[in-house]
């Protein structure tokens, strides 16, 4: 066979292959006619029914193409010798080599065409791969840069807050994400992004030192910049941004092709941009709604009041766990209960049952406001303390229209706060007449520090007594003696309570306090000596202003040491907070053995007072019930 003839054979197995797919092609090109024309005809914004269009369009231009390439085959295997075509070989050779090279540019078109449109439908799966922005962003400009060759690419997105364009993402071709620190310094055509986002018009410079561009935007040329794209980016038919890329180093680099592709990834990238922000707003939500249930879960679970809720058939919503301690309930099970089920164990008297019951049954009285509240004081077996006090409010649960969803209980225990109140009012009856209005106060912020069972512990005692009172009171009316005492005393009580002492004892004309006790007072024994050099010169100034008055005389004794203090007296009735021991009978005797209007301290509160006081000489004092002799001192002064 002659090389003409194999020729010959082979053209026609390409023709009858184009054949063959031209006949597949247009069968492909009707349907997809039928679809654009037809199904999706009333969709022409949805970016991907553009995408749609565009590829028809290109299949309407093959099979046109394809039609033509086979007639030609025809022609040069007709002209062909030995195929009934022209005789003259150096005519059909011409002829032959003229149609193949037209089959080549051909086939090379659209071959750069399918690569085109496959190139934008792998962009279209890419984008759509991920809805996180950031990564969006990434594959955008990633993406745009590799199929233009462009040097580098920047995006800007309008800020939905202020309408302003702001700066998103840069990167290069070696996919480098440019800083925004170094976008402010970037050598790029601003003006470009912004005429682009502003009048929703791609621009285009091909060889930008000489194209109209740089007469609009002269940052062009005085950058060095040789080509130039810009592209709006829409969707729902607003302009969300725009994406530049540019090339300082070729010119010519992009085409009016290259630009009908950039709007067409534009349109795909804005759809994911767009997507991918939503995406985000709906995280952000989520989280938010998240936050707020965290949020008042951790209200719930950290007020001390017990918060039940329920729907409107009576099945419990929330029950926090404060509810749970309150009425000693395990609060794991209790959402989805019904309320009668729930309370079924408690005891009658909370009548928590009739009270949701009520709450739920007549809700349409109480549209404005809470059910009339409720107190109750009963035994809950197992809570500590079982006898307990508490205040329940419920009301109506309505939605933001007002439409009745449920009931809401709030159990407000005053168990601890009616203790308290109690303990209070005991502290203040039991104090409120033997020391100072401050300590009392002190007392009852801290009853802790009250331990009125009795301790064990150093104190300072004092004791007064008004000398030759029974001969004194003889010639006196009962009245007059009354009076006089209640004068002395309240001089003394004075002096007592400006140290902050406590008045344990008024025995006739005699008086008891003592210092470091219930309070701890760490001075206690000069806060003593101090109280009895005052009294003693209250005293003395009172009898010098009423000169007209009997004057009488006294004696004071205080002593430092152990004793016992606590609450003395017949249980649930009269008691008195006071002390017992030996350092309180040492300052009874101290004081009977004082002369008139002297003090007598002992040796051990003298070993604590000695630099803040002057006093007499040492002397030995034998008293009652001591086997060796006291070492006292009178007191001559406080410094």
């Amino acid at each position: 066979m002659t090389q003409i003839g194999r020729v010959g054979q082979d053209l026609r197995a390409i023709s009858d292959e184009l054949m063959r797919i031209s006949q597949l092609l247009h069968q492909h090109t009707m349907r997809l006619e039928t679809d654009v024309e037809g199904k999706y005809a009333s969709d022409t914004g949805d970016p991907r029914v553009g995408l749609l269009v565009d590829a028809l369009n290109i299949e309407r231009r093959a099979d046109i193409e394809l039609g033509r390439l086979s007639h030609a085959l025809q022609q040069i295997l007709r002209s062909m010798p030995g195929t009934g075509g022209l005789s003259n070989g150096q005519s059909g050779a011409v002829a032959f080599e003229r149609e193949r090279a037209v089959l080549r540019s051909s086939i090379s078109t659209l071959k750069k065409e399918r690569d085109e449109q496959g190139i934008l439908a792998d962009i279209a799966r890419t984008l759509n791969s991920t809805l996180e922005l950031d990564e969006v962003l990434k594959l955008v400009m990633d993406r745009v840069i590799e199929f233009v060759d462009a040097e580098r690419g920047y995006l800007m997105l309008v800020s939905p807050e202020s309408g302003e364009p702001e700066f998103t993402i840069a990167r290069d071709k070696e996919k480098y994400t440019i800083p925004e620190s170094e976008f402010a310094e970037a050598q790029i055509s601003k003006g470009t992004v912004m005429q682009v986002i502003r009048t929703r018009e791609p621009l285009l410079g091909r060889d930008a030192a000489l194209d109209q561009l740089s007469q609009i935007h002269e940052s062009i040329v005085s950058l060095g910049i040789r080509s130039i794209m810009c592209a709006p980016l829409i969707v729902r038919n607003h302009c969300i941004g725009a994406v530049y890329v540019d090339s300082r180093i070729t010119a010519n680099l992009f085409s009016e092709r290259h630009l009908d592709l950039l709007l067409a990834f534009c349109n795909q990238a804005a759809i994911a941009i767009d997507n991918a922000r939503l995406f985000a707003d709906l995280n952000k939500a989520i989280q938010q709604v998240k936050n707020d249930k965290q949020y008042m879960d951790n209200i719930f679970r950290s007020i001390a009041n017990g918060v039940i809720t329920t729907d409107k058939q009576g099945y419990i919503t929330t029950f926090n766990s404060a509810a749970g301690y309150i009425l000693n309930i395990s609060s794991k099970n209790m959402i989805g209960k019904h309320y009668g089920e729930a309370f079924m164990a408690l005891p009658r008297q909370l009548g928590l049952i009739p009270l949701f019951r009520n709450a739920l049954e007549n809700y349409h009285l109480h549209e404005h406001g809470t059910f009339v509240p409720s107190s109750v004081e009963c035994t809950i077996p197992g809570r500590r303390p079982e006898r307990i006090s508490l205040n329940f409010y419920i009301s109506s649960l309505r939605d933001t229209e007002g439409k009745h969803i449920g009931a809401a209980l709030v159990i407000d225990d005053r168990t601890e706060l009616k203790r308290s109140e109690e303990q209070r009012k005991r502290i203040r009856q039991m104090f409120e007449r033997y020391v100072h209005p401050n300590v009392v106060q002190q007392l009852i912020q801290n009853p802790n520090a009250l331990k009125l069972g009795g301790e064990t512990k150093e104190i300072s005692v004092l004791f007064a007594d008004i000398r030759g009172f029974t001969r004194l009171s003889e010639g006196m009316a009962p009245d007059d003696v009354m009076n006089m005492l209640n004068r002395y005393h309240k001089i003394m009580c004075e002096s007592i309570w400006e140290e902050e002492g406590t008045l344990t004892a008024f025995l006739g004309d005699a008086l008891m306090a003592i210092f470091n006790a219930p309070l701890p007072q760490s001075d206690h024994a000069l806060r003593a000596v101090r109280a009895a050099w005052k009294m003693r010169l209250a005293v003395q100034q009172y009898q010098q202003e009423h000169p007209h008055e009997r004057n009488v005389a006294f004696g004071i004794g205080v002593n430092t040491g152990l004793a016992t203090v606590g609450n003395v007296g017949a249980q649930e009735r009269l008691q008195n907070y006071t002390a017992i021991g030996d350092a309180v009978n040492v300052a009874s005797r101290l004081q009977t053995n004082a002369t008139d209007n002297n003090i007598l301290i002992n040796d051990t509160t003298y070993a604590q007072v000695a630099p803040y006081v002057n006093t007499g000489q040492a002397f030995a004092l034998g008293v009652k019930n001591k086997s060796h002799p006291l070492i006292v001192r009178y007191l001559l002064g406080v410094l």
